[in-house]
Parts: structure tokens; C-alpha cells; sequence
């Protein structure tokens, strides 16, 4: 394995070049798709609200495409529950762990902890249905059969512009033709707070936050497969 020895010779941990292989091996059947836009009509209100003034956003769309054969059947049978158990997943699982336990740390408290999601366990059970908090940075804007709109970027008490501001779609959809369930994860950041010629993000960021994207979508794809 030439390039491992090359990474270790030239100082970087073994651990850590083994940690970043696996990673690039989890989210492997996860797949960019090229956007010229973000805004649709699911997004466009929302969007035209925080970013009044039309900032530079970046936009990326990550989808995974399984075989319908290795999807909980219980789920093919309603598309809202398989959206739902999808969301859950990219919340509760490993994707999102390093994130919920930080915020868990700085943001839980008494005020807090009542009336949003924290747990692997509520955050999987939730229905995701409109205004529902997460980890009080992510609040849930709408909600159809097959997509859930999240704002996230601050802290959902923040309900004003905000100098990064950020929406997420979620959607699964069961594509009987093609005989795979099709999960997506589209996100949208800009500044809406003033106004700007600026990128919201540098591009080493962005494309961080692209992998980040495919760890949590690939949690979600997880927790839609079958138990055995």
C-alpha cells in the first residue's frame, strides 16, 4: 500500500490515515449531483425570507440509491415513515455524533431539553413534523410526503437574518421502476444578514462540509435498511 506508507513516512498517525480511509470507504455509494441551482419551489420561499438581499450561496446535493430488496419492507409501504425513519437516522446516527454530543454539552439545559431532540432515541422516533427542534440549532420549516425543510445555522432562538444561515432538505423516495429507494440530501448556505459579494464559506470549508453532508446521509441510509 504505497500511498499509507507514504502518508505515515511523511508524519501523519497511522490511526489517523486508517480513520480517514474508512471514512472515504463508509460514504464510497454516496454520489454528488452537479447543481446550477439550489432554489426550487420547496425552497424558495424560505430562501427569497433569510437572504433577502440574493448573497452568494453554495448549494450541494449528495443522494444514495439502494435496492428496494434491501429496505425495511415495513417502510416501502408508507413514503412518509421511510422519510421519517430516514431523518432520524441522519440525526441519530453516527454522521451527527461528534456535533450532538458537543451541542449536548454546550446547549442542553433545563430550558432546552423540554421541548426539543437530544437522544439517539428521540430523534429517531421523532415524525419531524413543522417546528420541531433539534438540538436547538436545527428547526424543522415544512414538511410534505416525501422532503423535510430544516433551517440550521444558529441557534433557533435566533429567528431574525443571521450572518450564516443555512437550509437542508431531506427526501426519500421509492423509485419502483428503478427498484431503489432514492435518499437526498440538499443543503443551501448563505449570509442573510446585510449584504455581501462574499461566498459564505472558503472553499476548504465547503468542501468539508461536503463530506459531512455524505457521513450524515449515509447514517440515514443506514437506519432505513433491513435488521437482518
Amino acid at each position: 500500500m504505497p500511498l499509507l506508507r507514504s502518508l505515515v513516512l511523511r508524519g501523519l498517525p497511522l490511526s489517523v490515515v486508517l480513520a480517514t480511509g474508512t471514512f472515504f470507504y463508509t460514504i464510497r455509494h454516496t454520489e454528488k449531483v452537479p447543481l446550477t441551482s439550489g432554489i426550487d419551489t420547496f425552497t424558495s420561499q424560505y430562501y427569497t425570507q433569510y437572504n433577502p438581499n440574493n448573497n452568494p450561496a453554495i448549494y450541494d446535493l449528495h443522494i444514495r440509491r439502494i435496492p428496494i430488496s434491501q429496505v425495511d419492507p415495513t417502510l416501502l409501504q408508507h413514503n412518509e415513515r421511510l422519510l421519517e425513519r430516514y431523518c432520524g437516522g441522519v440525526w441519530a446516527g453516527l454522521g451527527f455524533a461528534f456535533q450532538r454530543n458537543l451541542l449536548t454539552w454546550l446547549s442542553k439545559n433545563q430550558v432546552t431539553s423540554k421541548h426539543q431532540l437530544w437522544s439517539p432515541k428521540e430523534l429517531r422516533e421523532s415524525e419531524y413534523n413543522t417546528g420541531t427542534v433539534i438540538t436547538d440549532e436545527f428547526i424543522v420549516l415544512d414538511k410534505t410526503q416525501s422532503s423535510i425543510l430544516i433551517r440550521g445555522g444558529d441557534k433557533v432562538t435566533k429567528t431574525e437574518l443571521r450572518p450564516l444561515d443555512g437550509l437542508i432538505e431531506l427526501s426519500a423516495v421509492v423509485k419502483p421502476e428503478e427498484d431503489v429507494v432514492e435518499l437526498r440530501f440538499k443543503s443551501i448556505f448563505f449570509q442573510g444578514e446585510g449584504k455581501t459579494s462574499k461566498m459564505p464559506m472558503p472553499t476548504p470549508i465547503v468542501w468539508l462540509h461536503e463530506q459531512y453532508a455524505r457521513a450524515m446521509l449515509e447514517s440515514g441510509a443506514y437506519d432505513v435498511l433491513k435488521t437482518s
